[in-house]
């Protein structure tokens, strides 16, 4: 008896044992690793937090049931980064320019025929377990991919206006155009995002600069008339300045937006 169970013991892996096996198959920094696992661990927290007064409408009072979901997706999404990560990077190079096509097309589809939530059509409805699927966060994916693609075909002809930088930018314009309707600040980080990505990727500084100063454009214009319009806000009723912005389409949204960020001081304090 005493052979067996020390047969048995023998056979279970030690704490050092596992950690040597892990860090054997898990390659890349380990830093990028604890990255992930600390924003998905806060995640769950903040999902917690977040949902419960939702909870207590949807569920009468059970908290627990957006936490094992959270949980739930944060298991799936770990292993699917662990599968990915072990696949060579080169087949995402070759899928980059189908996905960036297929993201187009699924962005106009979400733009005139999604799920409309908080006067935005950001998600399409996935029929068999209902699920919303937020199409703008594929796109993203797809574009990061694409332009990496890009930068590192073009490092010969990267400094070049017309042979570097407009084949790179054309992509990310088509993308931003498509979010931006429904989504303005999506937009605006995605946009930030693909040139920090042109940053590293050496586009020449002057190129990103000037796309910067030509993306403040429609943005100082929507600030503005925040600001010049927040008077007759104060004239009118929030009634009729609610319908007011709701007959201009998300433009009036926007404004709104941004009246209710430069002067949150001045809202009233519900207590």
């Amino acid at each position: 008896m005493p052979e067996v169970t020390d047969k048995l013991f023998s056979q279970i892996p030690s704490v050092e044992g596992v950690r040597s096996q892990l860090v054997d198959r898990a390659r890349g920094d380990k830093y990028i690793w604890g990255i992930v696992l600390l924003l998905s661990l806060i995640s769950i927290l903040v999902v917690y937090s977040a949902t419960g007064s939702l909870a207590y409408k949807m569920y009468k009072g059970n908290t627990n049931v957006y936490l094992f979901k959270q949980v739930s997706f944060t298991i799936v999404g770990l292993l699917l980064i662990y599968f990915l990560h072990r696949i060579n990077y080169s087949l995402f190079s070759r899928i980059a320019t189908i996905l960036f096509l297929l993201s187009i097309p699924l962005l106009i589809y979400t733009l005139f025929f999604g799920a409309k939530i908080n006067e935005g059509s950001r998600w399409i409805k996935l029929p068999i377990i209902h699920l919303t699927v937020q199409t703008s966060d594929l796109a993203k994916l797809a574009l990061f991919m694409y332009i990496s693609k890009l930068l590192s075909k073009k490092q010969e002809v990267i400094k070049d206006f017309k042979k570097g930088f407009i084949p790179v930018v054309t992509p990310v314009l088509i993308i931003c155009a498509l979010i931006m309707p429904a989504n303005l600040s999506n937009a605006l980080l995605t946009g930030a995002t693909s040139l920090l990505l042109m940053f590293i990727g050496r586009v020449s500084l002057k190129h990103i600069l000037l796309t910067i100063g030509v993306a403040l454009i429609p943005v100082a214009f929507i600030v503005s008339v925040a600001v010049m319009t927040h008077k007759s806000k104060a004239a009118n009723s929030d009634v009729v300045v609610a319908e007011k912005a709701k007959s201009i389409g998300r433009f009036g949204t926007w404004v709104k937006r941004v009246q209710d960020f430069i002067y949150a001081k001045e809202a009233e304090v519900p207590y």
